[in-house]
């Protein structure tokens, strides 16, 4: 779906709430709070690192839940104002008649990269190479994203598992790799860093998941309508310094790399410079704040593939772009003349 069939989708009334100096209310805390320290979250870290929360007029505070859940929970116990996880929790939430809204793209793609250790296994652009030659492929056990889109790819290409063209073995989370090295499977999947990690140790990698499913919206920004009408400036701000951190990634990748190295000390640089290059050639980093409609459909349906939700969510149901949309069309292409400073990071 392009731009403009996006912007036209959007309400007129959050289009209208852009803040302008005039309209500037009183700077206030905003927290949010990250399912997992992560790579796939580097649009949060450079809003809040670069300084374009602070632009805005938010102080906003990072915490890490743990999980998806438990970041969702800190938004519906109210010791958080967002949250940052997988886009199905706000679904779930309002299946159990809670509240619950997607506002914004923070992970574009589904990061998952096939990896082997045998060079006859070739990088494919095909799933299907690897699902004909009786392979045996580590996943995590289900209903977690790499079985997830392992069945569902394979049901698509109406391959079923066999001897003959391949088994499925469900390992612990964070052994897929060592089944590999292991030689208890030939492919295993997982995502960065573990990927760059393992490539340093011999694997190397088969199949991109993340090219194939893009768009998809693999992690989001979420709140609550309650929220969001008790405080719509301070929402606004909140989703203009995400524009500006999207854009800010693929205007200067650089300094994108290098506040990822900040925020990652206890990871070799050079992984983590691989992995964020990786990400932003894929195109895993959204370019701009808004959801596209079709990732966030994509994630509803694999989630009801997987039966982690009853219904799929439709955009009306799921997705409040409107502050994302009024960021994007007010700002528009934005270009620094050089790098910004680094402040902080989430984690100091």
């Amino acid at each position: 779906m392009n731009i403009r069939t996006i912007c036209t989708a959007a309400t007129i009334s959050a289009a209208l709430v852009f803040v302008s100096p005039a309209m500037a209310e009183e700077a206030k805390p905003v927290r949010i709070n990250q399912a997992f320290q992560s790579l796939l979250y580097l649009s949060l870290y450079v809003a809040h690192d670069a300084g374009f929360f602070e632009e805005e007029g938010v102080n906003v505070k990072v915490t890490t839940g743990g999980g998806g859940s438990q970041a969702w929970s800190a938004v519906l116990g109210g010791s958080a104002d967002y949250s940052v996880q997988d886009p199905v929790f706000p679904t779930i939430s309002r299946e159990q008649g809670g509240p619950g809204i997607v506002v914004g793209t923070i992970c574009n793609a589904e990061t998952i990269y096939a990896l082997a250790k045998n060079s006859n296994i070739k990088l494919t652009a095909n799933f299907s190479d690897l699902l004909s030659q009786g392979y045996k492929i580590s996943t995590q056990p289900q209903p977690d994203s790499g079985w997830a889109r392992l069945t569902d790819l394979a049901q698509r290409l109406g391959i079923k598992p066999s001897d003959s063209t391949y088994t499925n073995v469900q390992v612990p989370i964070g052994s897929e790799m060592a089944s590999v090295f292991a030689g208890q499977t030939d492919i295993g999947l997982s995502y960065p860093p573990v990927v760059e990690q393992a490539e340093d140790q011999g694997l190397h990698v088969a199949f991109s998941f993340a090219a194939a499913s893009r768009p998809y919206l693999f992690s989001s920004l979420n709140t609550t309508q309650a929220f969001i009408e008790k405080n719509p400036l301070t929402h606004q701000k909140v989703m203009n310094a995400f524009e500006k951190a999207s854009q800010y990634i693929y205007r200067h990748p650089e300094e994108a790399v290098k506040i990822a190295i900040r925020e990652f000390p206890d990871l070799d640089e050079k992984i983590v410079r691989r992995a964020v290059e990786r990400m932003i050639s894929e195109l895993a980093y959204p370019e701009h704040a808004f959801a596209e409609y079709n990732a966030f459909t994509a994630n509803q349906k694999m989630h009801l593939f997987v039966g982690t939700i009853k219904k799929a969510a439709t955009v009306e149901e799921g997705l409040d772009n409107g502050a994302a949309l009024s960021a994007y069309r007010t700002l528009g292409r934005i270009e620094w003349s050089e790098p910004r400073p680094i402040a902080k990071t989430v984690t100091q």
